[in-house]
């Protein structure tokens, strides 16, 4: 059973990911779906859970923690706990174009 009680939507967008623990190794993932408090990334490496990251995409940037890493393919698929509402994020960095 799903707990979710948001809706999610399917993305396949690439972002810039940054640990804020090692600011200076950001890595490219791709958005998997974003829902209004959290997100799905898909990375070429672990991320430990527990981690804080800045996500960066367009003008948006969200900061979030790492509640899941599991393996996807040759890949991991991780969830991130995001604190400010992700829809309002986007819609603001749409905004200023």
């Amino acid at each position: 059973m799903n707990r979710r009680n948001r809706a999610r939507f399917r993305t396949d967008l690439t972002a810039l990911v940054t640990r804020l623990d090692l600011p200076d190794s950001p890595a490219k993932a791709r958005l998997a779906d974003l829902s209004a408090h959290g997100l799905s990334l898909i990375l070429d490496r672990e991320l430990p859970l527990g981690s804080h990251v800045k996500v960066e995409w367009r003008k948006a940037a969200f900061v979030g923690e790492a509640v899941y890493c599991r393996t996807y393919g040759k890949e991991f698929l991780i969830g991130l706990k995001i604190e400010d509402p992700v829809y309002a994020a986007i819609r603001n960095a749409d905004a200023g174009h």
